[in-house]
């Protein structure tokens, strides 16, 4: 358990400000102003991981539909008491309980994909649309309660307008009637306990017959009910009393309505107070940066942790990040020039602590690893006691007391200027001892301090370990980082010096200095600077580390490159190899159809075998020739030969249109357009076949091409390869059907057809088969 003037000290109700400022509901709000650190790692890791999800949602979606409710569980314990009726704006509120909890369930099932933590409270939402329908129906547009919302409330207020109508018209007429037009003291009528008067100069009250219900509080002025209105009154009045009655009896249905759901709307409260704290938890990280350290059991590790307050009052730029690592040693000893910082590296340290053991994010280093104390104790400030009559000295004695007495192996202590307040010399003894038997009990320790003896025994005690604050010796000014490993100086003189003390002081101060503590520390700024000077190269060399990182990772992904590069070339070659192989195969097939149908002549099979052999030739020469890594370059320039991917289909670039993306490509024996993305690189041919275009084998399903609506660049290759593939089923007469339009398609299909070594002929067809839209061809 953490004690009270730990919280205090360490200002951790200023955190806790700062996010009961992003809640929504008051019973979060009241929570998290109470809030206390957990008793466990494993409830702290769990809310820190719900915020980590919370900030995840915030990120990636919209904010939860959480509006603001008061703290309604004290109304909803009551509504299940029998007979209690509770007041119509408590019951729009639960209304409204009700319907966020049904919203914010919807909201985390479509957003909240990630966050499986959630789901968690998928059980505790109350989902009723009946019970928010049956109250809803109650109330109208202005929240107040509807005239249906029962059959008798509404005749009882229609029966209240009719007769405060016929009342108003009998007020109207007794105007009327008065000859003396001063017995009225002003313009209008008026209400008196609920019934209509009118307002009478006091001189003429004996004028009117009535009742006196008041008077002004000047006198002048009298009300009185005119007798001609007294039943209408009585009349009006007695059906208020019965809305009133009858509206109680609504009012007590709903309050028994929410009564038999009070348990799970209580559920509900708590489910949507829980899920308000997180979402404000997540915003404030979202506001620091913040992350959540891992917990360890043995080492603390923080990196670039900034004090919360100060970050949220000076802003980041301007807040040191600190560096502290405490693995093998019990006690760290910290020492260095006042107002250098060490007294916000003990408070950042427990605050931060203390903010993780409550599952809240810090501005920190996600990589940060800290440990859970069930202990954390302070000695921090001036806590001089007029009231108990302790001096400073004796108030730290008192404190460090208790903390001995306390203290164990789960125990973080700070000390801040341990020591002082009393004879150096002595103050370092008992300083000491303190700090010995702090670690025997294994407490974490972290002290600060201004005497030199201190430090030596940190250095050569063990499982202790010096630290400082750096100082700029150069401008004697602090920097307020943090190192650990070497101790620092207080710079005593260089500070008077700066402020400009006669250097005889100075002189005469060095001369009554202690010779051995004079050179401890001139010993300490000497390696302070050198120090400095090694941090300095250790930069330089992180820098070039990191250069050498770069280049080396550069290398790797070069290297991957170039091998996805060779494995994309075998397998295009692969690719090429069945296409050409599938295309040999059908000329194969109509080579032995040809055999067949012409009852296999001597001179025929001759013919087809030396086909055969040619083919042969070309599969030798092609795909024996090495295999060159050009087929992945994205660049394609005129003259470069290239194959049109998934086809055989080959030639010479002649015309490149970047802007558009086409090119045109000289196959031998015809032009034609294809995409730049539709390319490879290939190798120029070196047989018999350059001048030919080959295809893969027939995949003809019709004798008839549909191109109509096409652009003529997206159908050169597609008409190419009809005309190839109906050659190759043995047609001599397909169709292209092009559409009349402008012509543009026609005219590319005939240009195609006339450098053809296929086409026999081409013609439109007859006017009955689509005239000018279609054309007509005769194969070879």
């Amino acid at each position: 358990m953490i004690n009270k003037t730990t919280l205090e000290k360490l200002e951790y109700k200023k955190v806790l400000n700062f996010i009961s400022n992003y809640t929504s509901t008051e019973n979060a709000k009241e929570q998290i102003l109470e809030y206390l650190p957990f008793e466990n790692s494993n409830t702290a890791q769990t809310e820190g991981l719900y915020v980590s999800e919370a900030k995840n949602i915030l990120i990636n979606f919209e904010y939860p539909p959480l509006n603001y409710l008061p703290n309604l569980k004290m109304h909803l314990a009551q509504s299940a008491i029998e007979g209690t009726i509770l007041n119509k704006d408590i019951i729009k509120k639960i209304l409204e309980l009700s319907e966020i909890s049904r919203r914010l369930y919807s909201y985390l099932k479509l957003n909240g994909e990630g966050a499986t933590l959630f789901k968690d409270f998928a059980e505790t939402f109350f989902i009723d649309k009946n019970f928010e329908s049956y109250i809803s129906k109650v109330f109208n547009q202005s929240g107040e309660i509807s005239d249906n919302a029962s059959k008798k409330l509404a005749d009882i207020r229609k029966e209240i307008i009719k007769k405060s109508s016929i009342l108003k018209s009998v007020i109207e007429k007794i105007l009327k009637g008065f000859s003396n037009a001063y017995l009225v003291q002003e313009e209008y009528v008026t209400q008196r306990d609920g019934r209509l008067v009118l307002p009478i100069k006091a001189e003429h009250k004996r004028h009117v017959k009535g009742f006196i219900h008041s008077e002004s509080n000047t006198g002048q002025t009298v009300y009185i009910e005119p007798e001609e209105t007294l039943d209408l009154n009585n009349e009006i009045l007695s059906l208020s009393f019965a809305e009133k009655r009858e509206i109680e009896k609504i009012l007590k249905e709903l309050t028994a309505l929410i009564g038999k759901n009070s348990k799970q709307l209580q559920n509900a409260l708590e489910t949507i107070t829980k899920i308000d704290i997180i979402f404000a938890k997540a915003k404030y990280s979202l506001e620091i940066i913040g992350a959540f350290p891992k917990f360890s059991k043995e080492r603390i590790n923080i990196i670039d942790a900034r004090h919360p307050i100060l970050l949220k009052k000076l802003g980041r730029d301007n807040t040191k990040p600190l560096h502290f690592k405490f693995e093998n040693n019990n006690v760290t000893l910290i020492t260095g020039p006042n107002a250098g910082g060490k007294t916000v590296v003990l408070k950042s340290i427990g605050l931060i602590t203390l903010l993780v053991q409550s599952g809240i994010h810090v501005p920190i280093d996600p990589d940060s690893e800290v440990r859970f104390f069930n202990k954390i104790m302070l000695d921090i400030g001036d806590e001089q006691s007029l009231e108990d009559n302790l001096s400073t000295f004796s108030s730290h004695l008192n404190n460090i007391k208790n903390i001995l007495n306390e203290a164990d192996q789960n125990s973080l202590i700070l000390i801040d200027e341990i020591g002082t307040g009393t004879d150096p010399s002595e103050g370092t003894a008992l300083a000491a001892s303190f700090l010995i038997r702090l670690k025997e009990k294994n407490s974490v320790v972290i002290a600060s301090t201004h005497h030199g003896n201190l430090k030596i025994i940190a250095s050569e005690m063990e499982n202790f370990q010096n630290a400082s604050m750096e100082y700029d010796i150069e401008n004697l000014q602090p920097t307020y980082k943090f190192r650990q490993g070497t101790p620092g100086s207080s710079y005593a003189f260089e500070v008077a010096e700066k402020i400009g003390l006669e250097k005889s002081i100075l002189e005469q101060a060095r001369e009554y200095l202690d010779s051995d503590k004079n050179k401890v520390e001139n010993f300490l700024i000497d390696l302070e600077k050198k120090s400095l000077e090694l941090n300095n190269k250790l930069n330089q060399l992180e820098i070039e580390n990191s250069r050498l990182h770069g280049l080396t990772n550069l290398y790797e992904k070069e290297n991957k490159k170039l091998k996805d590069q060779k494995d994309q070339i075998l397998k295009n070659t692969k690719e090429k190899a069945e296409i050409f192989l599938k295309d040999i195969g059908s000329q194969f097939e109509n080579t032995i159809k040809r055999i067949k149908e012409t009852n296999a002549k001597t001179e025929i099979i001759k013919e087809e075998k030396q086909k055969i052999e040619k083919l042969k030739e070309v599969v030798e020469k092609t795909y024996t020739e090495p295999i060159q890594d050009n087929s992945t370059r994205k660049d394609f320039e005129l003259k470069d030969y290239v194959q049109i991917k998934d086809s055989l289909t080959s030639g010479e670039i002649v015309e490149i249109d970047k802007e558009k993306g086409n090119v045109t490509i000289d196959t031998g024996s015809l032009r034609i357009r294809a995409k730049l993305k539709n390319l490879l690189h290939s190798l120029r041919p070196k047989n018999d076949y350059s001048n030919q275009v080959l295809f893969s084998g027939s995949s003809l399903e019709s004798t008839r091409l549909d191109i109509r609506g096409r652009k003529p660049e997206e159908v050169e290759f597609e008409i190419v390869k009809f005309i190839d593939d109906a050659h190759l089923a043995g047609l001599k007469n397909v169709e292209i059907i092009h559409g009349k339009g402008t012509g543009v398609l026609r005219e590319t299909v005939h240009n195609l057809l006339r450098n053809h070594e296929l086409v026999k002929s081409f013609e439109l067809a007859s006017v009955e088969f689509g005239g000018a839209g279609a054309t007509n061809i005769k194969l070879k």
